[in-house]
């Protein structure tokens, strides 16, 4: 595609968010069509009454189509192979083996087309460490990571698809910047951003449509993605996945210690603790979406290691928080 300016990317980011808005109505009638709604059973599922499900087919059809057109095949492929994985999921609760091998499958065709990280920044001020092969299996590991951080972080209304739109916003800041100026990487950015705006309105409390398997594992995947793709700086996109990846890492390692399978489901999360301490969905969604744009805006500015304490930080926010919820009871 030719160049395009910065209102030209809006343009494009508004015109992402419309179809996806639209789609979202037809994806909700197929998913009264077919049976993919979300029960309200208890436990992690909050809601208290039947929610229709496939919320990512829409999103996955706009930034597919885009990815086309930007001969983004590998990531258009990985895309259909999440959307199909995520409709079957929506429709049979098929097994974490498959939930985690269409996953698997969707990253790995990603590396074998191409998504590879070429180097990283050598912390000494020397030049840049060239990765060679060895940046097909971090581009592998990163792609794989990112995606079940926002996978598991789905537990509230819209927190996943705000999420999203925040990190893409920071991803794109970083691609016009003049130092790493990639107007190719932020046009992507500004269509996953917009895609996500635009189904925001269904899926915000309370939602009239969830983001589903597939929506949920492509917001990962996009912005795991994006920060990769035109020699991205891995560190910015772990400043703008910082929050899903460290409560993910806590969740997971509680399950390790406790026994239980790190796949399973639980409500260790932080936003189900917040809501044990008396918090609303919104507040919750709110207060974690205002964290993540802070880390990420200040993130901007750093150095790799000043991103490093950056995280450690976020790290400490998301005990401090945990803890005081513990502490209180729900009123």
């Amino acid at each position: 595609m030719p160049s395009v300016s910065v209102s030209g990317m809006f343009a494009w980011a508004a015109a992402a968010a419309v179809l996806s808005f639209l789609l979202g109505f037809a994806s909700r009638g197929l998913a009264r069509q077919t049976g993919a709604i979300d029960q309200p059973t208890g436990g992690r599922k909050i809601h208290t009454r039947p929610v229709p499900l496939l919320g990512g087919l829409g999103i996955g059809l706009v930034l597919v189509c885009f990815a086309l057109l930007q001969h983004l095949y590998g990531f258009a492929a990985s895309l259909l192979i999440l959307m199909i994985g995520g409709a079957l999921d929506d429709k049979f609760n098929l097994k974490p083996k498959w939930q985690f091998g269409f996953i698997l499958v969707a990253c790995l065709t990603a590396v074998l087309t191409g998504t590879n990280v070429v180097h990283i920044t050598n912390w000494t001020g020397g030049a840049p460490v060239e990765l060679g092969w060895l940046g097909y299996v971090l581009a592998f590991a990163w792609l794989v990571i990112v995606t079940f951080a926002m996978k598991f972080m789905d537990g509230l209304d819209g927190l996943v698809s705000g999420q999203t739109v925040i990190g893409a916003a920071l991803i794109a800041v970083l691609a016009l910047s003049a130092k790493y100026y990639q107007p190719d990487v932020a046009l992507l950015a500004f269509v996953v951003g917009g895609a996500f705006l635009g189904f925001l309105p269904a899926n915000f409390h309370p939602a009239k449509q969830f983001l589903g398997e597939s929506g949920a594992t492509i917001a990962g995947f996009s912005l795991g993605f994006l920060s990769i793709l035109g020699g991205a700086k891995l560190a910015t996109g772990l400043m703008a996945l910082g929050f899903p990846l460290v409560d993910a890492g806590f969740v997971v390692l509680g399950r390790v210690a406790r026994g239980a399978p790190f796949w399973k489901g639980d409500d260790t999360h932080l936003h189900f603790k917040l809501l044990k301490a008396g918090l609303g969905q919104r507040q919750i969604v709110f207060l974690i979406w205002g964290i993540s744009l802070a880390v990420g805006l200040v993130a901007l500015d750093l150095q790799s290691i000043g991103k490093v304490a950056l995280l450690a930080l976020l790290a400490i926010v998301v005990l401090a928080l945990g803890a005081w919820a513990s502490t209180r009871k729900a009123v």
